[in-house]
């Protein structure tokens, strides 16, 4: 038998016809045939308007692990994945088509999220920054920890050092402050030129772009638990928008379930109704009636930036 025979047998045995293979290179450095795993995973969509209809959308995973001969075109096992570690790279792919549809969510919907009032609530301490270069020019080192408990004056070292890694603020060495980043001078400039000039929206401008950038940094170190519900849910209800390219209607129940089913956890009927409000109360979605749906502008938006991305593949090849 030859290696293509070979590895098709092995695969329809070991994962049945969930999987496709590839035919396998020879890599003639290490005298190996390599064959890449590979699937396509369906995603079924329902518009609540029209429960008894489902579309469905195929998640095209580009590499789930590979199957390795050697010379004599024997299953080299150290060097293939088997069943159970490819039932777990596609739990991995599923998380990043999740992780990937999030942050695009969020580079959309930036200006809207940052407009609710309670989200914004959390950014205090970096609004005291930028209150103070603003009123000020600069911000002394000294001035940063002043009569601050040390737990206060590393948790405002934090900020600092993410305002500099944006160039939001920059540090002059020789003088000990911080000053205007050329981030910070950018995005005045923009609103100068736009005609939409003032403290307040310079701030909010801001603010739109910490979230933008640095959105899992926000959530996963500085544990700003209301932004991972929020964005939860709006990202549940634009996950299947961005795999249709159009708006797909859902009931609160409908969006409860998918929440479940991608973030692994329950969500109160209250807290739902409340993030659902806020999120319509911005314009980051809309209503009609009962259901809620993606707001068309940033769907488009979302949908050039989804071009931009890579195929979904686990990226580790054994050699």
């Amino acid at each position: 038998m030859d290696a293509q025979t070979i590895t098709q047998r092995f695969a329809f045995k070991e994962y049945g016809q969930v999987v496709k293979v590839d035919d396998p290179i020879l890599n003639k450095t290490y005298k190996r045939y390599i064959a890449n795993i590979r699937a396509n995973y369906p995603i079924f969509i329902r518009d609540d308007l029209s429960p008894a209809d489902y579309e469905v959308r195929v998640l095209k995973i580009g590499s789930l692990g590979q199957i390795t001969l050697n010379e004599e075109l024997q299953i080299m096992p150290k060097l293939t994945t088997y069943r159970e570690e490819c039932k777990q790279n596609l739990i991995k792919i599923l998380n990043l088509w999740k992780a990937q549809a999030e942050n695009i969510v969020v580079t959309a919907s930036s200006d809207q999220l940052i407009m609710i009032e309670e989200f914004r609530n959390h950014f205090s301490q970096i609004e005291r920054l930028l209150d103070h270069v603003r009123e000020y020019k600069r911000i002394h080192s000294i001035e940063l920890t002043k009569y601050l408990s040390n737990k206060e004056k590393r948790k405002i070292g934090r900020y600092v050092n993410l305002l500099v890694s944006l160039d939001i603020l920059r540090f002059i060495e020789e003088n000990s402050y911080y000053e205007y980043g050329n981030q910070y001078i950018g995005i005045e400039k923009e609103l100068r030129e736009k005609g939409r000039i003032n403290e307040e929206k310079l701030k909010l401008a801001i603010l739109s772009y910490i979230i933008k950038n640095r959105y899992p940094i926000l959530r996963d170190e500085f544990q700003l638990t209301i932004l991972e519900s929020t964005i939860g849910i709006d990202n549940v209800i634009y996950l299947p928008e961005l795999e249709l390219k159009k708006s797909v209607c859902r009931k609160p129940d409908s969006i409860a379930s998918n929440y479940k089913k991608y973030y692994n956890r329950n969500i109160n009927p209250l807290h739902l109704t409340q993030i659902l409000k806020r999120l319509l109360r911005v314009g980051a979605i809309r209503r009609k009636g009962r259901v809620y749906y993606g707001d068309d502008n940033l769907r488009e938006n979302m949908l050039e930036q989804k071009k931009l991305l890579k195929p979904l593949a686990i990226s580790h090849w054994y050699m």
